[in-house]
């Protein structure tokens, strides 16, 4: 699941077609990486450069990359806010409009490997130790079924339950002690409703959220939508139903699911870091979110492992890959590979650019610390936090439940094939769900089912 903030593309290029697509791919790279000069003057361009919207992390970023140049003088670095969006990604590589370094979310990566829309980045790994020791789980979505590495994760995430903490102790909840379970969410929600001008509960229901969401919490409950190879769709399963249930139960006999069923993203967010919602269900990595964008009090953050069952699965995991253009020539493919190395990774790996690094971001206002699932070994995330121990300025002591889960609750990746529309066609469920008490949860997945399955079919 992602946000979109950036549409670049006009009708014509959305017009191209997908055999225009694939004559396109990896047409650059006739060599190897042993053939490259890492002298020779190169210039890339790279995604996600942070807007003036966000004047702390543009700060961050123009600082990271004017120490990229002045290491590498031989390449030069065009950035751009260009961002992933669903709606225009695959206009962006028709048009040639890609970067050349791009970040994409792991939904798509098995569907671009398979099309051959991105480089494979094996041979260019060697100099990078850092990037082979990212942890195996998280590597795995990068893998072609040629053993072949295709990206590189850059961002890793596990859902969870996102609480306000001032709200759990005015309804005389243990803000340390989240709920593990749905019978403790809903104890607590009606805590929330009956002791604080709060909603107990709430979900996003638009864009995706609401299918995706409803997808993680399916997991908790012990169900997958789709068979581990992606053919088959399985949307239509007790643990989805259990979930529904759930949600009618909160919403029209608990009465602590609010009265806006239209959320997105920026929506729940929104009001959650404004106190008007109490627990809802998010990727564990929104502190920097609500506290250095929105302004939530930090103390007043909260995130819990994702509640289970006794049937569950664990927990939903996904996160960002840095991807390189599949007509990147392997001069420009040696060069993003350093500047991904750079940008993304130098400070698990070099303490002096590890603490320089924390030390400018607390001096721009960012978060250091945040509680997130480690991309890396636990070895190597221990290193690294213990290297910036004097500059960490989140209270990482709130998240004792949620950092000691990311050691022992299992990760399940997202839906393997066409992910986001089946999260799109899960949306209205969860809508109607909300908004009608008489809602056919069977019909509804009935019909759910059918529509996911022709999409994966259509492949």
């Amino acid at each position: 699941m992602t946000t979109h903030r950036h549409r670049l593309l006009g009708a014509t290029a959305l017009a191209l077609s997908g055999a225009l697509l694939l004559a396109g791919c990896n047409s650059g790279q006739q060599d190897t990486a042993a053939e490259v000069d890492t002298e020779a003057p190169v210039t890339i361009s790279v995604s996600n450069k942070p807007t003036a919207e966000s004047p702390e992390e543009l700060a961050s970023f123009e600082r990271r990359l004017e120490q990229f140049t002045t290491e590498h003088p031989n390449i030069t670095v065009e950035a751009e806010e260009t961002e992933f969006e669903p709606d225009t990604f695959q206009a962006l590589l028709a048009g040639g409009q890609l970067p050349t370094v791009f970040l994409v979310p792991f939904t798509e990566m098995q569907g671009l490997i398979a099309r051959q829309q991105v480089a494979d980045v094996t041979d260019y790994l060697g100099p990078h130790e850092v990037l082979q020791s990212i942890n195996p789980s998280v590597n795995e979505v990068v893998k072609g079924d040629d053993g072949g590495t295709y990206g590189v994760p850059t961002n890793a995430y596990s859902m969870g339950l996102i609480y306000n903490r001032a709200l759990f102790e005015q309804a005389g909840l243990d803000p340390d002690a989240p709920p593990t379970d749905w019978e403790g969410v809903r104890e607590a929600a009606r805590a929330i409703e009956e002791g604080t001008d709060a909603q107990g509960f709430a979900t996003m229901t638009t864009e995706n959220g609401g299918g995706w969401v409803l997808t993680t919490t399916s997991y908790g409950f012990g169900g997958l939508m789709q068979s581990e190879d992606g053919t088959q769709a399985t949307v239509d399963n007790e643990a989805t139903k259990e979930v529904l249930q759930t949600y009618r139960e909160m919403r029209f006999t608990d009465d602590t699911f609010g009265d806006n069923f239209l959320m997105n993203y920026d929506d729940i967010n929104n009001a959650f870091a404004a106190g008007q919602i109490g627990m809802y269900v998010q990727g564990a990595d929104q502190y920097s979110t609500m506290v250095t964008t929105k302004g939530m009090d930090p103390e007043h953050f909260g995130v819990g492992p994702l509640p289970q069952t006794e049937d569950g699965l664990g927990t939903l995991g996904g996160g960002t890959v840095a991807i390189v253009n599949p007509t990147a020539t392997p001069e420009e493919i040696t060069a993003a590979m350093a500047w991904i190395d750079h940008y993304y990774f130098q400070r698990y790996s070099d303490e002096e650019v590890a603490r320089a690094d924390a030390e400018a971001s607390v001096a721009d206002g960012l978060s250091v610390g945040v509680p997130a699932l480690p991309l890396l070994d636990q070895e190597a995330d221990d290193r690294y936090l213990g290297w910036i121990e004097d500059q960490i300025n989140v209270p990482r002591e709130n998240y004792t439940a949620y950092l000691e889960s990311t050691r022992t609750l299992p990760l399940v990746p997202e839906p393997p094939v066409k992910a986001q529309e089946l999260y799109a066609t899960l949306d209205p469920v969860v809508q109607a769900v909300l908004t009608r008490e008489d809602a056919d949860i069977d019909a509804l997945l009935a019909e759910a089912q059918s529509t996911v399955q022709s999409a994966i079919e259509l492949g």
